[in-house]
């Protein structure tokens, strides 16, 4: 049978090339987002910058629910909020002197500071070493023993009020400089100048960066005798601090990077959850269009597998050969998009970077297991694909070899019905999960099962769609209808592609961007407040930025907030993140419109908090109850609950009192403030008590039109990175298929030929019939449109007072046109080539 296949797939070169096309290609996407993903898990392939001199790091947690009677933490959902760092508690430097081979133990803090001129504002240009301004850290003078460095001007600080920096850098020794930290601008005089390889950073006192970093310890780096065994010591410090410390990491080798501050940090998450994304989705895509196009190229050759009955081969015989060729195709399309897709993968890792959605100098790498999985993906489905198609194909007749016309059998499969209706119904469970924060990542999720559904049940939907889209009584109409109604698995196969490029591209934008605007009125709805506090540049706002606020006559609430995440529990013991936000609790209601249904927000102070319906109810809180819950920094806490919220878009999970922010997060400042204000209030004063701190007033609502362009942008070249290697594939899917569909029709269109049809109403015909699918395909592209829609609409009913759906009529047309173009453009050609011949 391996001998016929070869013979076979030489003798239908047409089919074997569109089969290899459709596969190699979708295994090459799978590959090229596989091996992105890769380099986004394994992280920059960097040795440690900051602790090279120190064998030995201990580092507070990176995930939440570390203690000592579960000393791995629980098993999913756990990493710490982008931006956040665990702490080292500050008697485990004193445990660690007296390990032996320990000659000194360096206690780092690391404290927000950005270069700022005298109003606050960051002053770009002298940004140290040349990084972001905002973004570097003041650290003890002690911490250059940890890495190489050569002072080149000047010495190091003597004083509180003294400061080193980075080369390059365009100060001098003697120069002052204003740096912004959590106190507001502060005024330091340049000590001296070094280079490092360490990277951008400003070097303090210890005092003046124990006060700085509020007094958290953000790593302890070991200093030991030549030719200490770091594995051994390695082992000694996990058993000095296993006891009282066990959430605490010891690092040692390239592990110690992960202990260095890292400001792109939140930026990879997110980078890894969009490739993360774009994976699954070319997987999705891959199995629907290469499935298809099997079983098209299946059902092309009824005649020939009854020839084969007719000359003695067993229905087993059959499967086997249809399998073989499958196996063959799939190895060989999975072997040329496996060595396509390195040369595809460094091109998308460089858009992402060139458009802000990876960090700079991200990069993909070769790595084994894409390639390997993405190998795999395609043989199996090439053989799934088949699979179907293979049994059918054995229960052909050996008595339809002597038919003047392949027909294909009426009816539908069982399995095909079940698995169409169960995509299709496996929207209703996935509905409450889209009022969720990760609402968009599980929206992508529905728009899949509600095309997969189609997919699979065109064959039965095609016959009613098509008749009623080949209206009219010449020939050509009663041709194409005939066609419709004998030949619905092809038109199915050439469909699929079109529902796939129109149903994501319109299920997806139009979802997300009504989630998106969804909760952007939610969130107007509930700010109260018309005024607000922002950074004037791209220092962050001071602590001491609200209460100047506050202290102005007639404002009558200075509520700062700032973003984070908390972990809980639940009721199975799984922790999952949830948002939050840090705010002046009892000030909070007279800026905010929060939908208290229990409790009062006056006492959200000390050790309280305040929790969403939703998470008061998955894990059977009431007010008055304590709350376990994981803070930012991966520290448990036992909250009280002092009131309950009614579940709403824009809002967050929890309330957090302010107090907690200066000990559980890194940077504790806030990301606004949001102002009260009495009748005949002078906002003039307010923006003079707050530009001295690097603040500015601004109106709310403009504040809030400028943050919705933003996100919309980055939520279309999110949906552009997620969406864009796909549809580009169902594009040249979609001409592949037509071109397969219409090259396997030769035969019957020369016979028309001879019937006495003209050449000109054969291209009729088969132009007629390339619109038909296109139309058909936007049709079912438009219906999963309006079910995305709808569901949307229904899931997020509960959540927000009005849901305006949003559609890109623009990007639905032009995916209904290129659709329309494509298919007729595939179709018409080989005919025409074909019809030259007598």
């Amino acid at each position: 049978m391996i001998a016929v296949a070869l013979r076979t797939l030489a003798a239908r070169r047409t089919s074997f090339v569109g089969s290899f096309v459709a596969l190699a290609l979708g295994v090459a996407l799978f590959a090229t987002a596989g091996l992105t993903l890769a380099a986004v898990l394994d992280g920059p392939a960097e040795p440690p910058r900051w602790y090279p001199h120190s064998p030995v790091v201990v580092a507070g947690p990176d995930g939440a629910g570390v203690t000592a009677e579960d000393p791995d933490g629980p098993p999913a959902n756990s990493g710490l909020p982008p931006g956040e760092r665990g702490f080292v508690p500050a008697d485990a430097a004193a445990t660690l002197r007296t390990l032996p081979g320990v000659t000194d133990v360096v206690v780092d803090y690391a404290g927000y500071a950005a270069f700022a001129d005298g109003s606050g504002k960051v002053d770009a240009p002298v940004a140290a070493g040349g990084g972001a301004a905002g973004g570097t850290e003041a650290h003890p003078w002690a911490a250059s023993l940890l890495h190489p460095y050569r002072m080149v001007a000047g010495g190091p600080p003597v004083a509180d009020d003294q400061v080193v920096l980075t080369a390059p850098t365009g100060r001098r020794p003697g120069d002052p400089v204003v740096v912004a930290t959590v106190d507001g601008p502060r005024r330091f005089t340049v000590s001296g100048i070094v280079e490092t390889t360490a990277g951008p950073a400003l070097y303090v006192t210890e005092a003046t960066a124990v006060r700085l970093a509020r007094g958290r310890v953000a790593a302890v780096a070991l200093l030991a005798v030549p030719d200490t065994d770091a594995e051994a010591l390695t082992g000694r410090v996990a058993t000095a601090l296993a006891d009282r410390h066990p959430q605490l990491r010891v690092l040692t080798g390239d592990d110690r990077r992960s202990a260095e501050p890292d400001p792109d940090a939140g930026l990879l998450v997110a980078t890894a959850s969009l490739v993360g994304s774009t994976a699954g989705l070319a997987g999705f895509v891959c199995v629907v269009v290469v499935a298809g196009t099997f079983a098209f190229t299946v059902a092309q050759r009824r005649r020939e597998f009854a020839l084969l009955r007719t000359a003695g081969a067993t229905p087993r015989q059959v499967r086997r050969l249809v399998l073989g060729e499958a196996a063959l195709v799939g190895a060989l399309a999975g072997a040329a998009g496996c060595g396509l897709s390195p040369v595809l993968a460094p091109l998308f890792a460089r858009w992402l970077t060139d458009n802000g959605l990876a960090p700079a100098g991200f990069t993909a790498r070769t790595a084994w297991w894409p390639l390997v999985v993405a190998f795999g993906l395609g043989l199996l489905v090439a053989v799934a694909g088949a699979g179907t198609a293979a049994r059918r194909a054995a229960r052909v007749r050996p008595v339809e070899a002597l038919h003047a016309a392949t027909v294909e059998p009426g009816g539908s499969g069982v399995v095909r019905w079940v698995c169409g209706l169960g995509c299709l119904g496996g929207v209703v469970p996935m509905l409450p999960f889209l009022s969720t924060p990760e609402g968009a990542a599980y929206l992508l999720v529905v728009v899949m099962l509600l095309v997969g559904g189609c997919a699979l049940l065109l064959p039965v939907l095609v016959r009613p769609v098509g008749r009623l889209l080949t209206p009219g009584r010449g020939p050509i109409a009663v041709l194409a209808r005939a066609g419709v109604r004998t030949e619905s698995r092809r038109y199915a196969s050439t469909i699929a592609p079109v529902l796939v490029t129109v149903g994501l591209a319109g299920g997806a934008l139009a979802g997300t961007g009504t989630i998106s605007a969804a909760g952007a009125a939610s969130l107007r709805d509930q700010l109260t407040a018309p005024l607000l506090v922002v950074p004037a540049g791209a220092a962050r706002l001071p602590e001491t930025a609200g209460p100047a606020a506050g202290g102005v006559p007639g404002v009558t609430a200075a509520v700062r907030a700032k973003a984070t995440g908390v972990f809980d529990a639940g009721r199975n013991g799984t922790l999952r993140q949830r948002t939050a936000w840090y705010v002046d609790g009892p000030a909070a209601g007279r800026a905010l419109r929060l939908p208290v249904v229990d409790g009062s927000l006056d006492g959200l102070a000390g050790e309280t908090v305040a929790v969403s319906a939703r998470l008061a109810g998955s894990s059977g809180w009431t007010v008055g109850d304590r709350a376990e819950l994981w803070l930012g920094d991966g520290t448990r806490a036992s909250l009280r609950v002092v009131a309950v919220l009614d579940d709403r878009l824009g809002l967050p999970d929890a309330l957090l009192p302010w107090s907690l922010a200066t000990a559980h997060t890194s940077v504790p400042l806030p990301d606004s403030v949001y102002l009260g204000l009495a009748p005949g209030a002078d906002p003039a004063a307010v923006e003079a008590a707050v530009a001295p701190l690097g603040g500015t007033v601004t109106d709310t609502a403009d504040h809030l039109a400028v943050l919705d362009e933003e996100f919309d942008r980055l939520s279309r070249l999110s949906l552009l990175a997620i969406l864009g290697m796909a549809l580009v594939y169902t594009a040249i899917s979609i001409a592949n298929t037509a071109l397969m569909a219409t090259t396997g029709r030769v035969r019957e269109l020369r016979t028309l030929r001879l019937a006495g049809a003209t050449r000109r109403q054969i291209l009729g015909l088969v132009g007629r019939e390339a619109v038909t699918v296109g139309v058909a395909g936007a049709v079912f592209g438009a219906l999963v449109t309006g079910a995305s829609l709808l569901a949307v609409r229904v899931a997020l009913a509960g959540y927000a007072d009005t849901v305006p759906i949003q559609v890109p009529w623009s990007v639905l047309l032009v995916a209904v046109a290129s659709g329309s173009v494509l298919t007729c453009a595939a179709s018409v050609a080989p005919a025409a080539v074909a019809l030259r011949h007598r």
